[in-house]
């Protein structure tokens, strides 16, 4: 957080709700991540930090929407951008919310 008050009684910014993102089949395991949530509100920093192969690049990603297709598949959960949920948004979306 940037101050003591930073983001009390706000809304959060971005909030993930239990994200589960599945490995391909034949991998050493079901998913990439599991049941991640978090939310971030205005005026906080949020730093994911893990082992390596604990999903922070995949719960990045997630986020960005930039997942390889095909490879890494969101399978439940939510990730809301101000009320939007990025998992139901189309690439030009994306695109456009990357940009800004």
């Amino acid at each position: 957080m940037t101050g003591s008050n930073a983001g009390k009684g706000v809304q959060p910014v971005l909030k993930i709700d239990n994200l589960s993102v599945e490995l391909p089949k034949g991998a050493d395991r079901q998913h990439a991540v599991e049941n991640v949530s978090l939310e971030v509100r205005p005026g906080e920093i949020l730093c994911l930090v893990g082992e390596s192969g604990s999903g922070k690049s995949v719960t990045g990603l997630s986020i960005m929407g930039l997942l390889p297709k095909g490879q890494l598949t969101p399978v439940s959960g939510r990730i809301l951008l101000q009320d939007e949920n990025l998992l139901e948004a189309n690439e030009e979306r994306l695109r456009d919310l990357r940009c800004t």
